[in-house]
């Protein structure tokens, strides 16, 4: 007689970002009453949405756990229209997803942006299927679209068809510069789309000025619910380790082989790894995550590091890991130590985050690289939110591509040259 299956045994690929999008839809309704919800929606999707901008402050905590739920609910029919198979990249930019609907995304800006994808698979004659993961993370441009229609102080008239244009532009242009920005970065920037956001943003940033629109960085931020944030992501990430663990000493082991892997793109781990492997991975990043945001009580708690902390964790199943993570994230720490600003920006507590991008070059090159790149991805990012003018929410994968750019660079050139002597004494002997 065989043993009746355990209830987590039925869950697969397709259940559990659904499963998240009702724990979202369900929190929507815990905080405040329907009234208040529905006009904090409605706040949410007339702001301008640049970046910093806290959904929590901006339209209440009920009314952003909605707006996440409804952006994930309309990505998931997109991909079953689309009949796309889940996988690490898919996965990754799900979370990414969620993560940023907290600051930034909402239907409205989202929408003219993969319109434009969409047209740039129609003029070139192949399915959208094949740009899938350039489609979820081109919403990182968002803000580009509110800002058109909201920011600019332009009648609805003008603003709206501006929106249009400016999204649609930038959607269809960017799965052609995502393939050149993949060998510009090597592969060792995860989010390599936000590279390409970036470049995109400061063009629209210099248009706007050279017109005369004021573009001004936002800093609308809501820390009032340190506690119940803390503990939702504490609960999240539990589940996860949970549910990995569930996979008995089969998953503990492919754990650990899941650390050998570098994490350069592009770097499926859900090819040669189950979900409970996956999700453990999760949990682990996760609750080191949940430390640093309890322990160290300079970092804010607010939606724009909630929705980080998602993001990032999303990328366990594509490109990060313990092994590879530590590093970038201990130069990163060496930088605030002796940075006299310490944790006083927003931006510098969510680089402490987002240096995990960097993380396939201390899977390649080793602990002490990994530790530089996180250093230099500190050092630089504080002046990336100004050249592109807060457009890029992904403004970390944009600085995170040059530091890729020129660390694989120089290393690789003076590891060739080391080659290359080695090789002449050879000859010599």
């Amino acid at each position: 007689m065989t043993k009746p299956k355990k209830i987590y045994h039925y869950l697969d690929d397709t259940m559990y970002l659904p499963l998240l999008f009702i724990l979202l839809f369900v929190l929507s309704f815990c905080f405040e009453d329907i009234t208040t919800l529905f006009t904090g929606y409605g706040k949410i999707m007339v702001s301008s949405s640049i970046l910093l901008t806290d959904y929590f402050a901006v339209g209440g905590m009920g009314a952003t756990f909605f707006n996440a739920a409804t952006v994930l609910l309309f990505n998931l029919i997109l991909l079953h229209i689309l009949k796309i198979k889940y996988n690490g990249p898919i996965f990754a930019g799900l979370m990414m997803i969620v993560g940023f609907s907290f600051f930034g995304k909402n239907l409205i800006n989202t929408l003219p942006i993969y319109l434009g994808v969409f047209l740039h698979c129609y003029f070139r004659r192949v399915p959208l299927s094949n740009f899938t993961v350039v489609t979820l993370f081109s919403s990182g441009i968002s803000p580009l679209v509110s800002y058109c229609v909201f920011g600019t102080n332009l009648p609805l008239y003008y603003g709206i068809p501006l929106a249009l244009f400016c999204g649609i532009l930038a959607g269809f242009l960017l799965p052609a510069l995502v393939e050149g920005a993949l060998a510009f970065t090597g592969g060792y920037n995860l989010y390599n789309v936000g590279f390409v956001l970036g470049i995109i943003s400061v063009f629209f940033y210099g248009i706007f000025n050279l017109l005369g629109f004021d573009v001004n960085l936002a800093s609308i931020i809501d820390d009032t619910h340190r506690i119940v944030l803390i503990l939702l992501l504490f609960v999240i990430c539990l589940l996860c380790i949970l549910y990995g663990l569930s996979g008995g000493k089969k998953t503990i082991i492919s754990y650990f082989n899941l650390q050998k892997e570098t994490g350069k793109l592009i770097s499926d781990f859900k090819i040669n790894y189950n979900n409970k492997v996956i999700f453990l991975n999760m949990g682990i990043l996760g609750l080191i995550a949940c430390g640093f945001v309890y322990f160290i009580k300079e970092i804010p708690v607010n939606g724009i590091m909630f929705g980080t902390v998602i993001s990032v964790i999303g990328f366990a199943a594509y490109g990060i890991h313990l092994r590879n993570v530590l590093p970038v994230w201990i130069g990163a720490f060496i930088y605030i130590l002796i940075s006299k600003d310490k944790f006083a920006s927003i931006s510098t507590c969510m680089a402490l985050f987002f240096v995990t991008s960097l993380a396939p070059l201390a899977g390649e090159y080793g602990f002490f690289i990994g530790i530089i790149a996180g250093f230099c991805h500190l050092l630089i990012n504080p002046f990336f939110i100004e050249f592109q003018g807060g457009f890029d929410l992904y403004n970390n994968g944009f600085c995170a591509g040059f530091v890729a750019f020129f660390i694989h660079t120089i290393y690789n050139h003076f590891n060739w040259r080391k080659k290359l002597l080695q090789r002449f004494k050879k000859i010599e002997k």
